[in-house]
């Protein structure tokens, strides 16, 4: 029996030898691929970013304030008072007329429409006729009717005031001066129509008044306050800054470096404005070698997630340093619509790194 035991036990060890040697043992550490995802620092774009030239806050940052420039225009006597045809440098009785003359006021270049919170013009009229329209000698007492309108002559009145002859004086030389206010939409126009109604003189050579068909009636109109809730803007190939994000990668070590296979950022977007853009990424830092450039598109949606992706030597070169940044500027793409800007809107952009490292 004990040599039977013996026996059994060689045959048992040759054959796990046998097994042993038909098979290759593998020697190699195996490879295995891991992802990282490094959450960092969000940027926002301000409404700001967006706003054409002459188009700012107000102090507390509820309303846009308009820069507008002030406008003069001016009427003669020749071309209000048909009755004055042939009466140039004559003393007559003075004929009656009633007409109208105008004059727009732009809003700022790109901006289509305003919705206006806060808006006041004043305008002033001087009197270069040699006689007085509102209360001409011996006659009636005349109107001189200020008025705003949108877009058009004809279109929506905004504000309007009758100075009376019975109330007020226009003699030669003198000046008018009222302001008009107005809140709603208006659009990148608003005209400023001055009427004037003036009645005869009378007959007797005492009120007798001299004509000069070049005299006129000179207009300025000032734009003093033009607040405003929101306003319809252009913004295609506008450029707006994305602002500067500490990349804080410098606590990766060089072995790790090493291991990093691909990466890519994951921008994730809130577009409160729905503009579709190309956005310049730009990582620099005191020791990386040379500025990498990345190039993204952003879709026109309010909310999207854009995947800007890495070469393995693009990421060596930055990561694992101190002091790296990443600086960026976008445009908005050619042919955008117009869009409503609103104070206080922002875009945001969440950003995160995504790392494959090969571990083994």
């Amino acid at each position: 029996m004990k040599c039977l035991k013996t026996l059994t036990g060689r045959i048992t060890l040759l054959l796990a030898v046998g097994l042993m040697s038909a098979c290759d043992i593998p020697t190699d550490t195996p490879m295995l691929e891991q992802q990282w995802v490094v959450p960092l620092t969000g940027t926002s774009i301000e409404v700001v970013e967006f706003l054409p030239d002459f188009v700012g806050l107000n102090e507390d940052s509820t309303a846009f304030t308009l820069q507008v420039d002030p406008i003069q225009f001016q009427e003669t006597l020749g071309n209000l008072c048909p009755g004055c045809a042939g009466l140039d440098g004559l003393t007559v009785p003075k004929p009656s007329f009633e007409d109208s003359f105008h004059e727009s006021v732009e809003l700022p270049e790109d901006v289509e429409s305003a919705q206006v919170q806060d808006g006041r013009v004043t305008v002033e009229a001087r009197n270069g006729f040699q006689f007085d329209p509102l209360r001409p000698p011996g006659g009636d007492r005349g109107t001189i009717t200020l008025a705003l309108r949108d877009g058009s002559v004809g279109g929506p009145l905004l504000d309007e005031i009758t100075i009376d002859g019975d109330d007020t004086s226009f003699g030669p030389g003198t000046t008018l001066s009222r302001d008009l206010e107005y809140s709603g939409p208006v659009t990148a126009a608003i005209f400023v129509t001055v009427t004037i109604d003036s009645p005869s003189g009378g007959p007797e050579p005492g009120n007798w008044v001299r004509i000069g068909l070049t005299d006129d009636v000179e207009v300025t109109a000032t734009p003093e306050t033009l607040e405003a809730a929101a306003a319809e803007v252009t913004v295609a190939n506008e450029t707006f800054g994305l602002g500067i994000t500490e990349l804080d990668v410098g606590d990766l070590s060089s072995d790790m470096v090493e291991k990093i296979q691909s990466g890519a950022f994951e921008l994730e977007i809130v577009n409160p404005w729905s503009v579709g853009a190309v956005v310049t990424l730009t990582i620099t830092g005191p020791t990386v070698a040379a500025p990498v450039v990345l190039i993204a598109s952003v879709p026109a949606a309010p909310v999207s997630t854009v995947e800007v992706e890495f070469s393995q030597a693009e990421l060596q070169s930055f990561l694992g340093q101190d002091g790296v940044i990443m600086t960026g500027q976008g445009t908005v793409n050619q042919g955008t619509p117009p869009v409503t800007l609103a104070p206080g809107q922002t875009m945001t952009i969440d950003t995160k790194l995504d790392l494959v490292l090969l571990i083994g």
